[in-house]
């Protein structure tokens, strides 16, 4: 088969995509470009057992060997600047070109950074290299200063922490985790927080950086000042759509897909991971989603899209987060409950019109085990609601 196909990103979603090529019989050319170095990896432990020290190196998709008995060509440490849909190239920063007869874009986002000059000892944990230059620089009895209270700056609060650092946390809103996190839920993780020792201040956003010494004075938009030893700005990515805008692909916060992530405007083109933009479901609005599952699930139906074959079911939306020695999971969309049904401390199951729509657990892996299996489906509230039922049996 001389079918080629480009992949841009080496990350998660664009590793995962070449795998599942593979896996699905897929015989032709795959070229894999990405900007790092590092083989293709899972982001997660960015912010929990590489940043810690508990793992040297991150999770990779597979070893080297591996890429090179699979025949994918990993073109690493290299940048795409364009894309030309007529002649159907990718042209690299060094000038090469590489054809395409399909394009993946997994260029995914970088960091949201501060409107504050940059500082070595400001900090933001997207890459490897990123985690490990904060752990470099994160001493025992060190303050740190955490901008950002959702996932990530959570989790950076929480592993530093444990190495022996203080912690406060900046959150411009009015509650932790406000973005995809039911409040419940964000309010058993704060009060883990508060058990560690992290300060919470929220309302609050840094207003300048200034260094004096060998730290920095942080102040912020009340006049109030924190002094700090360094700081981790956890506010969010800008998804790294510029080359699909430039080549003239519909984009939006992201690039514009169909449900089989394939470009509104351009049927030899996918953007998947969480450079993609669709309508998930029965949602209005289309939108990205940045988690470990739909880095996987999205390469895996663009791979089955472009091999002709037919789609597969679309699993429940469902993501990770462990904070504090606790780990919180959340599948399907707690938003779109009418009701909440409390199984005991830790469980928090959504449901609207008696079908399961959501479900919160902390620590309750079985529980969560079995409510991603429901969703969608009927659900007796009665047994559902008493921990020492198996909440199997609340099937209705």
């Amino acid at each position: 088969m001389d079918h080629r196909i480009v992949i841009v990103g080496a990350g998660h979603a664009g590793g995962a995509a070449a795998l599942a090529l593979r896996e699905l019989g897929f015989a032709g050319e795959i070229n894999l470009v990405g900007d790092e170095a590092h083989l293709p990896y899972e982001r997660p432990t960015l912010s929990k057992e590489l940043l810690s020290g508990a793992d040297s190196e991150p999770v990779h998709l597979a070893d080297a060997d591996r890429w090179a008995a699979l025949d994918v060509r990993l073109n690493l440490s290299s940048e795409v600047t364009g894309i030309d849909r007529e002649t159907r190239e990718v042209t690299l920063a060094d000038g090469a070109a590489l054809p395409f007869d399909t394009l993946i874009l997994a260029t995914g986002g970088r960091a949201r950074r501060l409107a504050t000059p940059d500082h070595p000892r400001v900090h933001v944990l997207r890459t490897v290299d990123d985690a490990r230059g904060l752990a470099a620089g994160a001493n025992p009895g060190a303050k740190a200063v955490i901008v950002g209270g959702g996932v990530i700056g959570l989790e950076a609060a929480s592993i530093l922490v444990g190495m022996g650092l203080s912690a406060t946390v900046l959150e411009a809103g009015d509650r932790l985790l406000g973005r995809n996190i039911p409040a419940e839920a964000a309010q058993w993780l704060a009060d883990a927080h508060a058990r560690i020792g992290v300060e919470v201040r929220l309302g609050r956003s840094v207003a300048s950086v200034a260094e004096t010494g060998d730290a920095l004075i942080v102040a912020l938009d009340d006049g109030s000042t924190l002094d700090a030893d360094l700081m981790v700005v956890g506010i969010g990515i800008v998804p790294c759509a510029e080359i699909a805008e430039a080549a003239g692909l519909p984009v939006s916060g992201g690039v514009l897909v169909d449900a089989n992530y394939r470009s509104l405007a351009d049927d030899h083109i996918f953007a998947i991971g969480d450079l993609a933009v669709r309508i998930f479901g029965e949602e209005p609005t289309p939108r990205r989603m940045e988690t470990w599952a739909h880095a996987q699930t999205s390469a895996r139906a663009a791979a089955l899209a472009i091999l002709g074959q037919p789609a597969e079911p679309e699993p429940a939306p469902w993501f990770w987060t462990a904070q504090c020695g606790h780990m919180l999971q959340i599948v399907g969309d707690p938003a779109a409950g009418d009701t909440v049904v409390a199984r005991g401390d830790g469980v928090r199951l959504y449901v609207r019109d008696d079908i399961l729509v959501g479900a919160v657990c902390l620590d309750q892996a079985r529980d969560f085990g079995t409510a991603k299996r429901m969703i969608g489906k009927p659900l007796k509230l009665d047994a559902a609601a008493d921990p020492a039922i198996d909440l199997r049996k609340a099937a209705a």
